[in-house]
Parts: structure tokens; sequence; C-alpha cells
């Protein structure tokens, strides 16, 4: 499950996105909606003259990215220790195989 400080990470990382997206919004605006979904949504659609609709939808987009990216990394990371772990074992089986 995931907890607040999580959701607010990622709520950080789509304002950067967002920010990437959108020039004419400033980091300052983003900070000032501190990761509130609906003020940002309703941000983006004063700024950029989008629908709330197709704010919501670019906000969910950016969501998704930003969440897929994570659980890459956390991916790649799982990958990396399992790789190691089967280079630990590979190196005990052949020095067990060397005793004999």
């Amino acid at each position: 499950m995931i907890n607040k400080d999580q959701i607010f990470g990622i709520l950080k990382d789509v304002s950067g996105e967002a920010q990437k997206k959108w020039s004419e919004i400033s980091e300052n605006d983003f900070e000032k909606v501190k990761g509130n979904v609906s003020q940002m949504v309703s941000l983006i659609e004063q700024r950029t003259g989008i629908s709330k609709e197709e704010a919501q939808k670019k906000v969910e987009e950016l969501m998704t990215k930003v969440k897929a990216q994570e659980l890459k990394v956390k991916a790649e990371a799982t990958a990396g220790k399992v790789l190691e772990t089967a280079n630990v074992l590979m190196d005990v089986v052949k020095e067990k195989l060397n005793k004999k």
C-alpha cells in the first residue's frame, strides 16, 4: 500500500513533469498547489486554457508516467539484486565443486 509520503513524492514528480510540459506555469505556481491534484488541474486549466476534463486527463497521464518510471527503477534495482545473489550462489557452487 502506498503511504502519504509516497503520494506527495509522486505528485512532486508530476509537478516537475507538468512544468516541463507547460512552460507557462512556473515552479512557484506548482509549489503553491503542494501536490493537490484538484488544485493542479485547476492551475493547468487556467494557465493553458484547456478544459477541466483535458487538464484532468493530462494530470492522470503524467501520474501514470511518473508511477511507471518509479516502477521501472524499482524493477531494475530488484533485478540487480537478483543478479548479484545469483553470482554469489554461482561462486559458492564453483567453490564446492573445486573442493571435490
